[in-house]
């Protein structure tokens, strides 16, 4: 222990206190490279010597040799270090390219045979200047969202001479043609490019106007009737579909509500694809409900009382004026009739419109398989206790205007007789003599069309 320790104190004095001249000198005998002279020829140099004063250039004479390898055993380690790390690093990027390469072939697998893809139909333009493009189709459906990998695409395009190229005896060639088409991101690529360079292409879009008033079903019924969807898958849509607007979440969720996205179908003339997806179709009408009601109405609303600054019972009672009332200038004295009975609910607890028992007799009975007489009063003006549980139909912007800003009269009832002609009371008694009034007319009316159809068929014959 004390020699150890006292060829500590050596080598702590060497590394302290060397001279410039002789470096060598001042080590330990157990130095090997003092024993090997022919190898320290160092030494033997005058002490003018440039190598000398400069002992940061031999690192090696300076390193006691009780603690380090000698240099070419650690430029063996180094290199077999070296040869680790680039094994490390070649393996490393084989794997990569491998993971690589297999996702790359599922992802084109998938998108190929339209696997694992979104269901959803998009638009697309061919422009004339792409017409037998493989490269520029590609570009396009890549960028529309309609595939995934546009360079397996392009070989596969190749591979089944898209390019107009000759494709054998009696086989015509084939290519992309110009023009607009509705594609789906699930269709295979050999479906995607059937769709998109027939020459007998059918038209791909219709268009449908829907009316003010139109109930769900009214609707769905149309939209088959066209070609777009079938009503039932319509109506699952409705349903069970999610759509994110924000005044979804303003819809009640109420036990004996039929159709919970009744009466936000806004009506308008629309363009749609044949054999749409039917979420696409409801999420149409649900768009441009939400750009028609602007921020300035939806304020407005806010300050309405009896519950009417909710969205949903505004537009119930909007429903309720659109049925009612087919022309806009009434719209408004009407609305006053339903705001004076729902601020005097004590006198007029119900609404008593006709319109809602035509909802329950021809939009709701139809379509359940039992009797639900509790849904069935929900609906019901003349048993509900002022709004119906929900709307019952679909209003136009003129009926949702008149909701929230209604004449200001003291009138309870009104009827309307077969002219278009309204009359409207402050009390029973003089609806009652309106009402009177209202079935003269009507029978003027009959009689008229009673005579003109009589003339009609005599000229007939």
């Amino acid at each position: 222990m004390n020699r150890n320790e006292n060829n500590d104190d050596i080598v702590f004095e060497f590394k302290k206190n060397k001279a410039p001249q002789q470096p060598q000198q001042q080590r330990p005998a157990q130095q090997p490279q003092q024993q090997r002279p022919a190898q320290q020829p160092q030494q033997q140099r005058p002490a003018q010597q440039p190598q000398q004063q400069r002992p940061a250039q031999q690192p090696q004479q300076q390193r006691p040799a009780a603690h380090e390898a000698p240099p070419h055993k650690q430029r063996k380690k180094e290199s077999k270090i070296g040869r680790f790390f680039s094994t490390v690093i070649i393996v490393s990027a084989l794997v990569g390219i491998s993971i690589f390469l297999a996702f790359f072939a599922l992802g084109s697998a998938s998108d190929l045979l339209g696997i694992n893809q979104v269901d959803q139909q998009v638009e697309i333009e061919i422009p004339k200047e792409a017409e037998g493009s493989i490269s520029k189709v590609a570009k396009i459906l890549d960028e529309a969202g309609v595939i995934d990998q546009r360079l397996t695409f392009e070989i596969y395009a190749k591979f089944r001479k898209m390019d107009g190229s000759d494709r054998g005896e009696g086989k015509e060639p084939r290519k992309f043609l110009a023009g607009n088409y509705v594609v789906n991101s699930k269709w295979g690529y050999d479906e995607l490019m059937r769709h998109i360079s027939r020459k007998d292409k059918e038209a791909d879009t219709v268009s449908i106007s829907f009316y003010e008033g139109m109930s769900a079903a009214q609707i769905a019924k149309r939209l088959e009737e066209n070609g777009v969807c079938t009503a039932e898958a319509f109506f699952t849509a409705m349903e069970e579909e999610t759509y994110d607007y924000e005044f979804i979440g303003k819809i009640t969720d109420e036990e004996y509500r039929f159709r919970k996205l009744e009466g936000y179908l806004f009506p308008d003339t629309y363009y749609f694809y044949l054999n749409m997806n039917p979420k696409d179709v409801v999420d149409k009408f649900l768009s441009n409900f939400e750009n028609k009601m602007t921020e300035e109405l939806m304020l407005d609303m806010r300050n309405l009382p009896n519950g009417l600054g909710e969205l949903d019972n505004l537009i119930t009672l909007a429903s309720i004026i659109q049925r009612e009332v087919g022309e806009p200038d009434e719209m408004a004295l009407v609305s006053s009739v339903f705001h004076n009975r729902l601020n005097n609910e004590g006198e007029y607890p119900h609404l008593q419109s006709d319109a809602t028992a035509y909802y329950i007799k021809e939009s709701i009975k139809p379509y359940v398989t039992t009797n639900n007489q509790a849904m069935y009063d929900a609906y019901d003006s003349t048993v509900a206790k002022g709004l119906p549980v929900g709307p019952i139909c679909n209003p136009g912007i003129d009926a949702i205007r008149a909701a929230i800003y209604p004449e200001d009269t003291n009138y309870y009832f009104f009827v309307s007789d077969d002219r278009g002609n309204y009359y409207y009371a402050a009390t029973y008694e003089e609806h009652q003599a309106n009402i009177a009034t209202a079935k003269q007319v009507n029978k003027e009316v009959a009689a008229e069309e009673a005579a003109k159809a009589e003339t009609e068929e005599k000229t007939a014959e």
